[in-house]
């Protein structure tokens, strides 16, 4: 275990003194509402539960609230009772994306709800169908750039991460890929491994079965690093044809009124979880990695990321009816 990551896990130990107002919280079931459907990024929440209701002594559970890319959800918690028992656990799209691209946001993430833990990163991969797509990421843009319009790619929702990352990379290489639309990942998963489409951005975690089994070609990770779940996959930055790091990531979200004693609590227990072993190791599998951050450096890192993808979308012109 390294300097640093002992020091964050012995802060994260020392679980802060709550005020009097915080005195037998949270004395009642927590809620974790998960803007999105069952069976995707809600499990690295469902795999924290057990230990938070250990730590809490209450029921921690999982509530799936999915509609307009987390805004529903969003909502919701928004509208909690600021007391600590209903929480947020959203992605980087809900976070940072959605003010820039759907037009007439309900609430805004930064200003009408509270930091808490940002604990979880994933990151992206460009896949193809072994047969029918490019063998490398240099593969495609020569197809791109020698046939406009002609190489398509699957798209899993309009306005998420997995969009803005190919506009991104449209916009650096001067390239025409439409986007095919789809109602999730796993139909346009399928339609790639079937050779109907042959390319899209998808998340380490959730492409890994089909990359395992040779469903799908790995063609390199939009992040800085490699991955050391599939550390034989390059990245666009060091094969030069990117120069940004986008990884997805996951944090919770508490209403805005919660006073600050309960966040910190909040914040040291779903820290200390995070950097135990069996959660870190159960997270690796999956190619997803672990953090602890305070929930100030939550706030300004949610902050960059928002500037981040809002200057892609402008200049994609990505917006979301």
């Amino acid at each position: 275990m390294t300097t640093a990551r002992r020091t964050l896990l012995g802060a994260a130990l020392a679980l802060p003194a709550l005020h009097a107002r915080a005195q037998g919280w949270p004395g009642r079931p927590v809620r974790i509402i998960v803007p999105s459907v069952t069976g995707g990024f809600d499990n690295y929440a469902r795999l924290m539960t057990p230990r938070l209701s250990e730590i809490f002594g209450v029921p921690v559970v999982i509530e799936n609230r999915p509609g307009a890319n987390g805004n529903i959800g969003m909502q919701e918690v928004q509208r909690a009772t600021p007391d600590g028992t209903t929480l947020l656990f959203a992605a980087v799209g809900s976070l940072s994306i959605n003010v820039s691209v759907y037009r007439g946001m309900p609430l805004d993430p930064v200003d009408d709800l509270a930091a808490v833990a940002c604990c979880v990163t994933s990151p992206m991969v460009w896949v193809a169908n072994p047969e029918t797509g490019p063998k490398t990421l240099a593969e495609l843009v020569a197809q791109a750039k020698a046939q406009p319009g002609k190489l398509d790619y699957a798209l899993p929702s309009a306005g998420t991460i997995n969009h803005l990352i190919v506009e991104g990379f449209k916009l650096r290489h001067g390239l025409d890929i439409p986007a095919v639309p789809y109602r999730g990942t796993p139909p346009a998963q399928l339609d790639v491994v079937a050779g109907r489409v042959p390319v899209m951005v998808d998340s380490l975690g959730a492409g890994w079965g089909h990359i395992s089994g040779g469903r799908l070609r790995p063609l390199a990770l939009t992040s800085r690093a490699r991955s050391p779940r599939a550390p034989e996959i390059p990245t666009a930055i060091e094969l030069g044809l990117d120069q940004t790091d986008y990884v997805a990531w996951y944090a919770f979200m508490a209403p805005k009124a919660t006073p600050p004693e309960i966040i910190q609590r909040l914040n040291a227990a779903i820290n200390r979880v995070a950097l135990e072993e069996e959660y870190t190791g159960r997270l690796r599998e999956n190619g997803a990695a672990t953090q602890a951050m305070t929930p100030a450096a939550q706030l300004a890192f949610m902050q960059a990321e928002r500037t981040k993808w809002g200057d892609i979308a402008r200049a994609a012109k990505v917006e979301v009816v």
